[in-house]
């Protein structure tokens, strides 16, 4: 079962969406973080559940989406989970084997703390269980953790970006315009960034733990800046 989630960051649009990822929205279950429950309309996307503390969404809101039969996982405020981590779990425990996370960059209003946190939600061990990302109108960003090899289906043009996550990563990558081989990328350096698929290209981690960063086709955009 394919969940997505709409987080209460900025969200792109159907447009840009459809655009860069094509059968984006072909999702069995949606699940709105709070106030990124508000996003599901202008998406074209009907919700199935909502999850939060509800400090921004409106009580009117809440009860509005109840009545038209959407179900309401209300947390307390003061908690040690995030609402964007408990819809995940919720996805995880409605049986989801594919997890996509919309609006989590720049979510809660842009705060860079909750960007932070949601990328280090990929490595909770209910997210490594399945397939789960960070998706939005120009990247869908993944945690791969050794030993694995992932088949990207990355167009040719495409941005790719791997950065080491936890520690340092030991990498092959195939079909980039600069491949690795058993490379060795150390934390804290960028020497993973900005690369361009070849079409359908193949990373393997054999050592340690890597975000993977896929983009759709900008090549205008694959210079480091």
């Amino acid at each position: 079962m394919r969940a997505l989630i709409l987080a209460g960051g900025d969200q792109p649009t159907r447009a840009a969406l459809d655009a860069a990822w094509p059968g984006w929205s072909d999702a069995d279950l949606v699940i709105g973080v709070d106030g990124g429950a508000r996003a599901a309309a202008p998406l074209g996307l009907t919700l199935h559940l909502i999850v939060g503390d509800f400090d921004t969404l409106r009580s009117e809101e809440v009860d509005a989406f109840a009545a038209q039969g959407v179900r309401v996982a209300r947390s307390p405020h003061d908690k040690d989970a995030t609402d964007t981590e408990l819809a995940l779990l919720a996805a995880c425990d409605e049986g989801a084997s594919r997890v996509e996370i919309l609006g989590a960059l720049g979510a809660s209003g842009g705060r860079s703390d909750h960007s932070l946190g949601t990328i280090a939600l990929l490595a909770h061990p209910r997210a490594r269980a399945v397939d789960c990302s960070l998706l939005d109108a120009t990247s869908r960003i993944r945690l791969l953790t050794a030993p694995v090899r992932f088949a990207s289906d990355a167009a040719a043009g495409a941005v790719i970006s791997l950065i080491p996550w936890g520690g340092g990563a030991t990498v092959s990558a195939e079909r980039l315009r600069w491949p690795l081989q058993r490379e060795q990328l150390h934390e804290g350096s960028t020497r993973g960034l900005s690369n361009e698929s070849l079409g359908a290209p193949f990373v393997e981690v054999h050592d340690g733990s890597l975000l993977i960063s896929e983009g759709p086709d900008l090549r205008d955009q694959t210079h480091k800046e």
